[in-house]
């Protein structure tokens, strides 16, 4: 950039984990904290590695290119570098990659028509980092907070008539596709950390990491949970899930405006059943998501070595 911007005006800023900013962050972080053995964001492919991970577009495309070259062994892609095979200019579709990370195990079926994707895809979650993602210790309001993603006003007013009816004052959070794309981490961490529960309005998730920060929050959460079509880039779909992940120790699911003032209702009285920051730190730090994902990487390429071997 430098011979592009004159002496003394700052470089633009960058960002430290390029690509999707929670998934690259939580790989990066988990990787140093296991201590792993890897190099991220290499600037010159002297630096490359025979294994390459590269769950963004522009470099997967140049990776699959290196690869027909002989530079790398083994490729892997995923979660984020789309959704459906044909999205991107079918770059899910790439022969080179060997293996495709998706999010859930829900979303396999988006490739019922591609045996050969569905054939390499394997679900492993993105980590959340729950020293941040972590309570302050101040009191708890009497608030819920409303993440409201998918659906229109009128039923995200519905369903603050019914928190309202159960006691507590619902905290609107108006939320988009994308990473926090209608508001900050602070802000959301803020709201969390006041709220008795939270009610998630989504029509899928392929993880829901937004969930996974309001467990790491010890927030349990009611999460509307359709199953039915959904939309994503103009393509419509059958959805799997809202949430992927949620268990009975993070909170409860519900289809029907009907059925949520008794799911609140139930969730308010046993309160102890739930211990969402618990479920977090046993299964979805960003060190134990990075040591899974890196073990089906580094068994992967180790088959194909093997594969490769004569006599191997």
């Amino acid at each position: 950039m430098r011979p592009l911007v004159k002496p003394g005006v700052p470089l633009p800023k960058m960002s430290p984990y390029p690509g999707h900013y929670a998934v690259v962050r939580s790989l990066v972080e988990g990787l140093r904290a296991i201590d792993a053995d890897f190099n991220f964001n290499p600037r010159r492919t002297a630096d490359l590695a025979r294994v390459v991970y590269a769950p963004e577009n522009a470099s997967l495309r140049q990776a699959a290119a290196l690869k027909r070259r002989g530079r790398i062994d083994y490729l892997v892609a995923g979660p984020v570098n789309a959704l459906f095979p044909d999205e991107a200019d079918s770059v899910l579709q790439l022969p080179e990659i060997d293996r495709l990370i998706v999010a859930s195990e829900w979303v396999h079926g988006l490739y019922g028509e591609t045996p050969k994707l569905l054939e390499k895809s394997v679900a492993c979650p993105c980590g959340i980092d729950a020293r941040y993602w972590h309570r302050s210790g101040q009191p708890r309001m009497k608030t819920a907070l409303v993440y409201w993603k998918s659906g229109d006003e009128a039923f995200c007013e519905q369903v603050e008539r019914i928190v309202r009816a159960c006691g507590l004052e619902p905290r609107r959070l108006r939320a988009a596709a994308g990473e926090h794309a209608l508001f900050g981490p602070d802000e959301y961490r803020h709201l969390l950390d006041e709220s008795q529960l939270a009610v998630f309005l989504s029509a899928f998730e392929t993880q829901g990491l937004a969930l996974v920060e309001a467990w790491s929050m010890d927030v349990p959460t009611a999460v509307w949970d359709p199953q039915g079509e959904a939309e994503w880039r103009g393509k419509t779909f059958q959805a799997g899930s809202s949430a992927p992940y949620l268990t009975p120790v993070t909170g409860r699911r519900w289809r029907a405006l009907d059925e949520l003032e008794p799911v609140l209702h139930g969730m308010l009285a046993d309160r102890a059943a739930f211990q969402p920051r618990a479920w977090v730190l046993a299964h979805m730090t960003d060190e134990i998501c990075a040591r899974a994902l890196y073990d089906i990487i580094r068994s992967g390429a180790a088959a194909t070595k093997n594969d490769r071997t004569p006599n191997g």
